[in-house]
């Protein structure tokens, strides 16, 4: 993974926060509301560990630089939710042999756990 990557996917957490923000406001059933509210909460936090983390590797984003990558085209938080398991997925296959990021492959194990649990439980309505 290279700096630009790492960056990238920070700025792309940040379209997916603004994606289930989206789908917050427009639930239609209080579960699909509070889920959401959840699913944002979680992204927050290993956004953070990730970007702490990382900060350590790659430096920090310049002032200015952080701007929101909004590539997620869902119209529903199951969508929104595969399409963020894949994109964990997919970051994870590509640091997982540099044991310089070992640390941030942890991160997203918990992360992709998290996930998969919010997965699931949009199937419970």
């Amino acid at each position: 993974m290279s700096e630009i990557g790492f960056k990238e996917f920070l700025r792309t957490l940040e379209g997916y926060k603004s994606k289930f923000r989206e789908l917050h406001w427009n639930a239609k059933l209080m579960s699909d509301h509070k889920l959401c509210d959840q699913i944002m909460s979680t992204i927050i936090e290993h956004q953070d560990e990730i970007a702490e983390e990382g900060f350590t590797i790659f430096g920090k984003f310049n002032f200015s630089e952080f701007q929101p990558i909004c590539n997620c085209y869902a119209n529903n938080t199951k969508e929104a939710l595969e399409e963020l398991e894949v994109l964990i997925i997919d970051l994870k296959a590509a640091i997982n042999s540099d044991l310089q990021l070992c640390s941030i492959s942890a991160i997203l194990d918990v992360f992709l756990h998290d996930i998969r649990k919010y997965i699931y439980l949009n199937t419970l309505k």
